[in-house]
């Protein structure tokens, strides 16, 4: 199961590499940063480039929650460890992490997906939103991504990812 951890915005690759040094690594699978693709224009030319999806956050994959969870509060990067009043180690949603799953690849990024509007609907047609168009909260052509709608710690977060609108019909 996916778990959240809280660290300071604009350090959780430095984070992630404290908590792989520092960590037994028979106590987790993986430690890491969710990113997408976006495209950027900039200097006349598009650009792809890799925003972390949750400032502020990173994941570990683990089986046995409360031994990290112990050696976790040895990691001086952390700011908290997700959870109820300090004594539970929430996990992500088996619904939600299905999800991520099934959009990020193997070094745990989503790729920018390709779609077409047709009246008022958005239908993907190759990437990692394919099927995924019920998320899908608004569209934001201009910038080429993808705000989806998804409830996640018990409250609603908006999500970006990479899509690009290659036709109107």
């Amino acid at each position: 199961m996916w778990y959240a951890v809280q660290v300071a915005t604009g350090r959780e690759e430095t984070a992630r590499d404290m908590c792989r040094k520092l960590l037994n690594k028979e106590s987790y699978t993986d430690i890491f940063i969710i990113r997408f693709d976006r495209a950027k224009r900039y200097y006349v030319a598009w650009h792809k480039e890799k925003k972390i999806m949750f400032p502020g956050y990173m994941f570990i994959d683990t089986d046995n929650p409360s031994d990290i969870y112990e050696q976790l509060k040895n990691v001086p990067e952390l700011t908290k460890i997700l959870g109820r009043e300090g004594k539970d180690f929430i996990s992500i949603e088996p619904g939600k992490e299905a999800m991520f799953k099934a959009m990020v690849n193997e070094a745990y990024e989503i790729p920018v997906s390709t779609g077409i509007i047709e009246g008022n609907r958005v239908i993907v047609k190759d990437g990692p939103l394919v099927g995924m168009e019920a998320y899908i909260k608004k569209i934001d052509r201009h910038k080429r991504i993808a705000v989806l709608n998804a409830e996640m710690f018990d409250q609603e977060i908006n999500v970006s990812v990479g899509l690009e609108i290659v036709q109107k019909m």
